[in-house]
């Protein structure tokens, strides 16, 4: 299934790549915000859900403590109390639910840039391996490992951004002793832009936020981790997908702020109307 997905988010890029003058920087942003823009429906739907669990938090604590020896009739209440105030438990889990394929997905992408953005024949890249190693039997394992820099040596992508930074690069060959591996220091910019963005769009999620405090317990250890996953990812894997992780997380902050202010309108359009006053 993620390589059926990898196909499809690959021909996209292909054609934005196109539509580009072949720029694979650039075809990356918009593909970002493409993506961003097709997700943002379900991120409000995720918003909205929270929200609304927020406003209940205190009832649902009650329940909660008041059958906290009786489940079955803990959860027959809270499904009488989530079923009265319209919400999904689970709607806050879908926008993470579609996402995780979709970075699976772009794994391969990256990786194997021949395959599913160039749309390079298997044969073909086999005969490109065989060129490359100088050797008549590869394996499928090698085919995938060496499609980018066959691309770069036959510019069958131009991945290059400017001098010393190339989308193929993985900031972790940094410090690799294999010369034809070795990718420029500056390519350690990005994992590192990557937990600060990672950062500010977590703690902006949580601003203004009326979670629970279990809930903020729970989003500070999720504060924690996510940054430093991201890094890892962006540190060990080709500068395209740190690229696409990167932009992904500015994209959250703008995108944080404006549910925010939606939010807060909502909440003082409510509570004028509680007090009586028409807007």
């Amino acid at each position: 299934m993620i390589g059926a997905i990898a196909s499809f988010l690959g021909m996209i890029i292909r054609f934005i790549y196109s539509l580009v003058g072949n720029n694979y920087f650039v075809s990356i942003i918009l593909f970002t915000i493409l993506t961003k823009v097709i997700l943002f429906p379900l991120y409000w739907i995720q918003i909205k859900s929270t929200e609304k669990m927020n406003r209940i938090g205190p009832l649902d604590q009650k329940i909660r403590e008041k059958y906290k020896n009786d489940k079955q009739k803990q959860a027959e209440e809270l499904t009488k109390l989530y079923s009265e105030n319209k919400i999904n438990p689970l709607g806050g889990c879908l926008p993470l639910l579609i996402q995780i394929p979709l970075i699976l997905a772009m794994f391969m992408i990256v990786k194997q840039p021949l395959t599913y953005i160039v749309r390079t024949p298997q044969e073909d890249i086999k005969a490109y391996t065989q060129e490359y190693l100088q050797k008549e039997d590869v394996s499928d394992k090698e085919m995938k490992e060496y499609e980018i820099p066959i691309a770069k040596e036959k510019n069958l992508l131009n991945m290059q951004v400017f001098k010393g930074f190339n989308l193929g690069d993985i900031p972790a060959n940094v410090f690799s002793k294999d010369e034809a591996k070795k990718a420029s220091p500056l390519s350690l910019a990005i994992p590192i832009l990557t937990i600060v963005f990672s950062v500010l769009s977590n703690r902006l999620m949580m601003k203004n936020s009326n979670m629970t405090d279990e809930q903020k317990q729970m989003q500070k250890s999720m504060n924690i981790m996510m940054p430093l996953l991201s890094a890892s990812i962006s540190y060990s894997m080709p500068l395209a997908l740190g690229i696409y992780w990167l932009f992904g997380s500015i994209l959250q902050i703008f995108q944080q702020y404006l549910t925010n202010w939606i939010i807060k309108k909502d909440k003082e359009k409510l509570a004028l109307n509680e007090g009586g006053i028409k807007k």
